[in-house]
């Protein structure tokens, strides 16, 4: 149809001489070393564009203008038409069918940042400038052991090896410089610390050397320094959190040139904790990269002569504490790793959201965005997943629900547990189409990134705890923190928030339980405790019969010094349900698999149960959250009377503050804020000035009609003036309440007995009350009868008398004068009061008349001081 169109895109296209220059000069100095065709090639974009242009086509297809002659209506309709053929002209926004026709219809909206791209590599993590890091990649299979893993027993007969240091031995790996307490966070950068990789482990002098070599400069790795004691004996040293000299008990590092059948000891000598799961036969774990890569093997629990002391060498600053355990590795040269637990690293969650955006179902119901960059610059991510409403109101009426992990790096169970949530959630489930239907999920699953990344067991980088600092207004020294409790903050405003749960591992009890918050309402006692049970009642694993939750082990109490954790901050923000959910790093006491440690797949089996038990608490048939109620009231009244056995508590025992009966909820590090770094004091001080002031100007009252105006500067004036004596909480008397002619009756009456009274007391305040006009008759009859008892309180009895005769007489009504301003004259008499009336009364000032408002009846009302009675 358009010869001369399809003659142009045959053409040969040129290439550009400037993209040609640019080629050269970027592969000259190094910056360019791929093929040249991965370059854009703008001399094709600007044929494209020659050849799509619409006044080109239109005269290279219509040719001249005496051959054809359109009108202007069908060469518009030419020119609409050959635009949206044009690729650069074709709007990205709108949907195109496979016959390039538009839908009207938009695309979703992308995100703010690019995350992911299907072919492209991840998001490197950012380390600190003073971190070395090793170029390999380190990673893992999972598995899952075929038999139950049981704990060690311990025999009592356990050595407890001598420690002797570097004194006694020979370091053979030891990291070059940490920072400790007395340095801060700076800056980071990809890769971490500038310059040639070192060779921290020793060299070895022959095949037939066996000293092992150490390394832990990876992701999440956590070990200092290594001393050689013995052939087969090992002094191990962790590394603190970065930039504090705390929280040494998350361990991962690497050992190579391993020996088959030998038996080694390993001993770590500077662990902080008095107690630990060790002591009750919880056991390291150990990863063998040929037993992975021959017999597809992964962590699994080892060690034997399993030990936890208290370390006699300690330098007297802090008591130190040592784990030692002996293993036999199961082959010669290889390649292996220990670890506290199931380690879960920064580049993991990475991979997993890439294949959720990947997949092109998923990705319609669960959307990823940033939360916010890290103190260095990791990305941390949120994903709200719901499906998607027919009707705004009924996006509307979904609650949400917030879960969060990784706030504690080195308590990798809570990434588990998050990643058995996010494969039940994102699934094809029947009931997962339900919760998605029903709720609008948040999800934060790394708070803490550079912690994880670094290998902290406790802190981020800025050397403190995060979940002690969720009340903090330090938004770039805590960003994580401080933008998860704004989003919060900001879904709050939106819609009701069910339940927020934040997923942490617990090192010093078995089992997993939940941390919760007391409810002082009366209305809804007991409430928070029936999504624990409920849990408890769903998380047996219905294969194994696998007891994992623990009800017993759950605690309600708010201590003072846990004002700061997400739990309790949340809880004050007004969520009902507010939960730390601790599971252990060993494994379970309870029910027929006891004394069995957790594998990867109970911790993410109960994730999946947190979604069921989400069902049966949000269930419309209230049954069995009522059974779970009556239940929890059963167990209550059981530990109320243990308690107080000698106590009668019959009919009171459940105004009984449940804070008396629970004890401390002291975790698994529950240590107490440190306070800020000393380099964000000044900072924290200013920022609190500024929130004063604004919070100051933020208390401005709100500009007032003219009519408030007027009102108000009558009531100003009013007071002011009664002010002027001494009489001034006096502030108004029955005069008025009876305008007219009535009012200087009562007057007249007061003044005629002034000679005859006695001067010096005067009316209690707290009896000076004022009645407000009303047209109401009922109304009117209760204020005459609350004017007559006053009077008897300033008159004789008899005068009290004939002014309740000339209340119940008086018939006229209010009529307003036309003035377009409020006037009052405030005229004062002393009056004296009789003797016959109470001691300690006195005279006091009366309003001989007043000029009442401008208008009806209800504004002359709204003119009187607000201590009117009534």
């Amino acid at each position: 149809m358009f010869p001369a169109l399809e003659t142009e895109l045959k053409q040969k296209i040129l290439p550009d001489p400037y993209e040609d220059f640019m080629y050269h000069h970027l592969q000259y100095y190094g910056y360019f070393k791929a093929q040249r065709g991965s370059l854009p090639n703008s001399a094709t974009h600007q044929h494209v564009w020659k050849n799509n242009n619409p006044r080109y086509l239109l005269s290279g297809s219509l040719g001249k203008r005496d051959d054809l002659i359109l009108d202007p209506l069908q060469k518009e309709k030419r020119l609409y038409s050959l635009m949206l053929s044009s690729p650069l002209l074709k709007s990205r926004q709108l949907l195109h069918d496979e016959f390039g026709k538009v839908n009207l219809r938009l695309r979703e909206p992308r995100g703010l940042f690019a995350f992911f791209s299907g072919s492209g590599p991840l998001q490197a993590p950012r380390w600190p400038v003073e971190c070395e890091v090793i170029k390999e990649n380190i990673h893992h299979i999972e598995w899952v052991p075929p038999q139950p893993e049981h704990f060690y027993q311990p025999t009592g007969s356990e050595k407890i090896p001598e420690i002797v240091g570097e004194e006694g031995g020979t370091v053979v790996y030891q990291l070059d410089s940490v920072p400790t307490e007395d340095s801060y966070f700076t800056r980071s950068r990809v890769g971490g610390k500038r310059g040639v990789i070192k060779e921290l482990a020793v060299t070895l002098q022959g095949p037939e050397d066996n000293t092992l070599l150490f390394e832990s400069r990876f992701e999440s790795g956590n070990l200092q320094k290594a001393v050689r004691v013995d052939t087969y004996t090992y002094e191990l040293t962790l590394r603190t959190d970065l930039y504090t000299r705390k929280h040494t008990q998350w361990f991962y590092f690497r050992v190579q040139n391993t020996r088959k059948d030998a038996t080694y000891r390993f001993t770590i000598v500077n662990l902080l904790k008095p107690k630990s799961l060790y002591t009750v036969g919880m056991k390291p774990l150990f990863y063998s990269q040929l037993d992975a890569k021959t017999h597809s093997i992964g962590w699994r629990r080892e060690g034997d002569e399993i030990k936890y002391y208290r370390n006699n060498s300690d330098d007297g600053q802090q008591p130190l504490y040592c784990l030692t355990w002996t293993i036999q590795f199961p082959h010669d040269q290889d390649t292996c790793f220990f670890a506290h637990f199931y380690p879960y690293t920064y580049t993991d969650l990475q991979c997993y959201l890439l294949s959720v955006t990947n997949n092109p179902v998923q990705s319609q119901f669960c959307k990823l965005r940033t939360l916010c960059q890290s103190l260095a610059g990791n990305t941390v991510y949120l994903l709200t997943i719901t499906n998607p409403a027919r009707t705004p109101q009924e996006a509307a009426a979904k609650k949400a629900v917030v879960l969060s992990a990784r706030v504690h790096p080195g308590e990798s169970n809570g990434s588990w547990i998050m990643k058995g949530f996010l494969d039940f959630i994102l699934s094809k489930s029947p009931d997962a189409q339900l919760l998605r239907d029903t709720f609008i999920f948040k999800v934060v699953p790394m708070l803490n990134p550079d912690g994880v990344i670094v290998g902290n067991y406790r802190c981020s980088l800025a050397g403190r705890d995060l979940n002690r600092h969720y009340k903090t207004i330090l938004k770039e020294s805590f960003p994580c923190v401080w933008h998860t409790r704004n989003m919060i903050k900001r879904l709050l405003e939106e819609r009701e928030v069910l339940l927020y749960c934040d997923f942490h591992g617990h090192s010093r009890k078995n089992n997993i339980f939940l941390y919760g918050c007391n409810n002082n309402d009366r209305k809804f006692w007991l409430h928070e405790r029936v999504f624990p049970l409920m849990l408890s009642r769903n998380a047996p694993d219905k294969v194994s019969k696998k007891v994992q939750f623990s009800f017993h082990s759950c605690n309600f109490k708010v201590q003072k010094c846990k004002e700061g954790t997400g739990r309790v901050v949340m809880w004050r923000m007004g969520i009902l349900n507010s939960y730390t959910m601790e599971s252990t790093f060993g494994g379970s006491t309870l029910g027929n698999k006891r004394d069995t440690h957790f594998t990867t797949e109970d911790l993410k089996s109960l994730g999946y149960h947190v979604c069921d038990t989400l069902l049966d608490f949000c269930d419309p048939d209230r049954t069995k959250f009522m059974q779970c109620l009556a239940e929890l009231k059963a167990l209550l009244q059981q530990e109320i009377h243990k308690k107080f056995k000698d106590t009668d508590l019959e009919g009171s025992w459940s105004d009984i503050s449940l804070s008396d009966i629970e004890s401390s909820t002291s975790g698994s590090d529950s240590s107490l804020s440190d306070g800020l770094p000393v380099h964000l004091l000044n900072i924290a001080n200013e920022l609190n000035q500024k929130k004063k002031k604004m919070y100051k100007k933020k208390k401005r009252k709100p500009l007032q009609s003219r009519k408030q105006r007027n009102i108000q500067y009558q009531k100003n004036k009013l007071m002011q003036e009664s002010e002027l004596t001494e009489e001034a909480p006096v502030r108004a008397l029955c005069c008025l309440l009876l305008p007219g002619k009535l009012s200087e009756n009562v007057f007249y009456l007061f003044q005629s007995q002034a000679n005859g009274r006695d001067r010096g007391t005067s009316l209690d305040p707290s009896e000076m009350t004022t009645l407000m006009l009303t047209k109401n008759k009922e109304r009117m009859q209760e204020l005459q009868h609350k004017v007559i008892q006053r009077l008897y309180l300033v008159c004789t009895e008899r005068e009290a008398r004939i002014c309740s005769i000339m209340l119940s007489e008086e018939k006229h009504k209010l009529q307003p004068r036309a003035s377009s301003r409020y006037e009052a004259k405030l005229v004062q008499k002393q009056i004296p009061c009789h003797k016959e009336r109470p001691h300690g009364h006195s005279g006091i000032p009366i309003l001989a008349h007043i000029h009442l408002p401008v208008g009806s009846l209800g504004h002359a009302t709204r003119a009187l001081p607000r201590c009117v009675l009534g």
